[in-house]
C-alpha cells in the first residue's frame, strides 16, 4: 500500500513537471522525500532531469530547493550541469545548478565546463555563460585532456572580443602562443590588451 501510494505521488509529480505546472509540482513536492526526486520514471528520467529538459527554470528551482545533495546525473550518466549547457535556454538553468552547489570546475568527458560552453553555447550568449561560471569560481586556466587552456584553444578562431574578455578575466597568455599566431594583426591587438592590463595593475599597485 505504501509503495503504491509513493508510486502514485511520484508519478503525479513527474506528470506535473512535464505539464509545466509549477503549482502542482510544489503541491506534490510537499508530500515526497528529497531522495525520491532521484527515482527514475517510466522513461528512465528522474524529476530533476525532467525539469531541466522539459520544463521551466521555475520548476527546476523548486526541485533543487528540496533535492538531496549531491545531485544525481541524468539517465545517460551526464552530470546535470553539463546537460544544462545543451538546452536552448541554458543560462538560467546553469545559474540555478551552480547556485545549488554544482562544481564549476567539473570535468566530464575530459572537458571542463568552460570548454563545454564553447561547444554548446550560441556565440551571442557564450561570454555570459563563461562569466557565470567564473563568478562561481571556475578556473579560467583549467586545461582539457590535451593540456590546452580555454584561451589557448580559442586563439586560432580570431574572435577578438571573446579573447579580450578572457584576458581581462585573468586568463594566462604565453608569449609563444601569440608569436605562433598566423594573424599578426590579432597578435598585435592582444599584446596591446596585455600591456594595458599590466599598466593598470601597476597603477593599482598590483
Amino acid at each position: 500500500m505504501l509503495t503504491s501510494l509513493f508510486n502514485s505521488r511520484h508519478e503525479r509529480l513527474l506528470k506535473a513537471i512535464i505539464a509545466n505546472d509549477p503549482d502542482k509540482v510544489a503541491h506534490h513536492l510537499s508530500k515526497l522525500d528529497a531522495e525520491q526526486l532521484s527515482v527514475p520514471g517510466s522513461d528512465g528520467r528522474h524529476a530533476l532531469e525532467l525539469a531541466l529538459t522539459d520544463s521551466t527554470p521555475r520548476t527546476l528551482e523548486l526541485l533543487l530547493n528540496k533535492a538531496a545533495r549531491p545531485l544525481p546525473p541524468a539517465r545517460c550518466g551526464t552530470p546535470l550541469v553539463c546537460l544544462a549547457l545543451q538546452h536552448s535556454d541554458s543560462l538560467p538553468r546553469l545559474t540555478l545548478l551552480l547556485q545549488a552547489g554544482e562544481d564549476p570546475n567539473l570535468i566530464h568527458s575530459q572537458r571542463p565546463l568552460l570548454h563545454q560552453c564553447v561547444e554548446h553555447c550560441e556565440t551571442a550568449t557564450l561570454m555570459l555563460h563563461l562569466s557565470r561560471l567564473l563568478q562561481h569560481g571556475a578556473d579560467i586556466d583549467q586545461s582539457d585532456a590535451d593540456g590546452c587552456t580555454l584561451l589557448q584553444g580559442l586563439l586560432a578562431n580570431g574572435d577578438l572580443p571573446l579573447l579580450q574578455f578572457l584576458l581581462q578575466s585573468g586568463a594566462r597568455c604565453e608569449e609563444e602562443w601569440l608569436t605562433a599566431l598566423e594573424d599578426v594583426a590579432l597578435a598585435t591587438r592582444l599584446k596591446r590588451v596585455l600591456d594595458d592590463l599590466r599598466i593598470r595593475q601597476m597603477m593599482l599597485g598590483g
